[in-house]
């Protein structure tokens, strides 16, 4: 039995090898067009390890080109590419290898079939924009949104911290012009105290975009004083004399009022502002005097202007130079004092002309006609005398230099009753 059995194997040996060979050829065949080499693409997210390099030497980045998605390429087998997804990819960009401070190498390494499998080789770059990383500090500056009841103001602004550090790249802090805290007031009537948080504009007063910056602090305290306002008049005082023939005829100014503002037991205390005298000397003026009067160095302790653009006061000091001007002056309004009893007084002519010397408007006014004055005869006798009148004038008015009658005295028993109409008995 053996021996058949090894008869058949043996019969035509040769035949069957090559049949062996020719099948195991044809199975290779076969499986080499059912599944057969080839290459794919596939997209995955590249993660970035040591991503604190960059900023470890102040710099600071940005992924251009959307360059954190990688594409690439992948041979294998047929069977195995057609059962991997993107998820089978890990990329990885290690930012301690950049070049030249702009790009760096992505490896690509496959999780699954690695050794089925493999990546085209290719070179793949993470790009970057890279830049230097600042710190800049700004002062706080506190503004303040609506308007408080009419009968108070804004005193006292205060922020804490008053300093607020700005970190980013440079591109970003040097847009920043300036870090402002915001209040809302609209309304108040007591002092207020509250936690805001910055916000940063550019020099067009456009809001910067924070995103890639970062601050020391995050919040500030502001606090705003409330206070009383009060409406106020102005008094303003002159010192200095003018010269001979000029006249200060009073005083213009605008506003006439400020409101100023103050706590209510201070403000009760307040009722007006005064100029002190030296600030408007006249001395030697021949003019008007035009001047702006800062008057907030003038205030009362604890007491402000609501509106500081009130400060400065336009004051004109009127001066005036005197003219002079001659008048006719009736004798029928001279009156005679100390006559003796035994004599009449005859004046010479019906008036006398005196030179008087004031103001254009107040001698305009002026009427010869009602001037008075007096004589005074004391121990004259009969005849013609030249007496000096006494001018009854106002205060605002001069007599530019000594004015004369001329009288005829004579004795009361001459007869001439005529004369006696023209004099006044003492």
């Amino acid at each position: 039995m053996l021996n058949r059995i090894i008869k058949r194997i043996t019969n035509n040996f040769g035949l069957k090898i090559l049949a062996v060979i020719f099948a195991s050829v044809l199975w290779l065949v076969v499986v080499n067009i059912d599944d057969p080499n080839t290459t794919r693409t596939f997209t995955t997210t590249v993660s970035i390890e040591n991503g604190d390099y960059l900023t470890g030497i102040g710099k600071y980045y940005e992924i251009v080109n959307n360059s954190n998605t990688v594409t690439f390429q992948v041979s294998g087998k047929r069977s195995y590419l057609e059962r991997m997804s993107n998820s089978d990819f890990r990329a990885v960009a290690d930012l301690e290898t950049i070049e030249n401070l702009e790009r760096v190498p992505i490896e690509i390494t496959v999780q699954r079939y690695s050794s089925s499998v493999s990546v085209v080789n290719k070179s793949y770059y993470l790009e970057l924009a890279v830049e230097d990383l600042i710190s800049k500090p700004f002062m706080i500056t506190v503004e303040t949104k609506g308007k408080v009841t009419d009968y108070h103001a804004l005193g006292d602004i205060n922020a804490s911290p008053t300093l607020l550090r700005v970190s980013g790249p440079v591109s970003v802090v040097n847009t920043v012009d300036k870090a402002v805290a915001t209040v809302d007031v609209e309304g108040m009537t007591q002092d207020v105290t509250d936690s805001v948080i910055p916000v940063l504009y550019d020099k067009d007063g456009n809001e910067v975009d924070t995103k890639e910056i970062s601050y020391n602090i995050q919040n500030v305290m502001v606090s705003i004083q409330i206070l009383d306002t009060k409406e106020v008049t102005l008094n303003f005082q002159t010192s200095g004399t003018l010269p001979d023939g000029y006249e200060y005829v009073g005083i213009e100014y605008k506003p006439q009022t400020v409101k100023v503002k103050g706590t209510a037991a201070i403000l009760n205390t307040v009722n007006s502002i005064t100029v002190p005298r030296a600030v408007l000397d006249l001395t030697d003026a021949t003019g008007d005097i035009e001047k702006d009067v800062d008057i907030s160095s003038y205030l009362p302790g604890g007491v402000s202007l609501v509106d500081n653009k009130q400060a400065k006061i336009s004051v004109v000091v009127k001066v005036e130079k005197h003219e002079r001007r001659k008048f006719e002056v009736p004798t029928a309004n001279i009156t005679v004092s100390n006559l003796a009893g035994r004599y009449n007084v005859e004046f010479m002519e019906d008036t006398v002309e005196v030179e008087i010397e004031g103001l254009p408007l107040e001698l305009d006014a002026l009427d010869a006609e009602t001037l008075t004055g007096s004589i005074d005869v004391s121990g004259m006798t009969e005849g013609e005398h030249t007496v000096n009148l006494t001018l009854n004038l106002d205060n605002k008015f001069k007599l530019v230099k000594n004015a004369t009658v001329t009288v005829d005295i004579i004795s009361a028993d001459s007869g001439r009753n005529s004369v006696l109409s023209k004099s006044n008995k003492s």
